[in-house]
């Protein structure tokens, strides 16, 4: 049981590494509007993107991003972000019970 434990809490941890990552790719892209990757860094952006949309995507139909005049606040990248520091924690104290 300690085992798929730490496979789920190491799995947990490279989605939240990838949403860190998406963070800074789209401060990255708001700010240098003209930068495309090629390359390695080409395969890096698909790679966080390839892991984070099939998360962040469903949450994002039950609840579209909120308009503030210019500006769209993505509330589903937050509660993906939230539910998997949850899962995490809760995959912690599920493992310190067990073990």
């Amino acid at each position: 049981m300690n085992f798929a434990i730490d496979v789920a809490l190491f799995a947990l941890w490279i989605v939240w590494i990838m949403l860190i990552a998406r963070v800074v790719l789209s401060f990255v892209f708001s700010f240098a509007r003209d930068w495309r990757p090629a390359g390695v860094p080409a395969l890096l952006v698909e790679s966080v993107y390839t892991v984070t949309d099939p998360l962040i995507k469903p949450v994002r139909r039950l609840i579209p991003p909120i308009s503030i005049g210019a500006i769209r606040f993505d509330v589903a990248f937050l509660i993906v972000f939230i539910a998997v520091i949850a899962l995490q924690q809760l995959l912690t104290v599920l493992k310190a019970q067990v073990g």
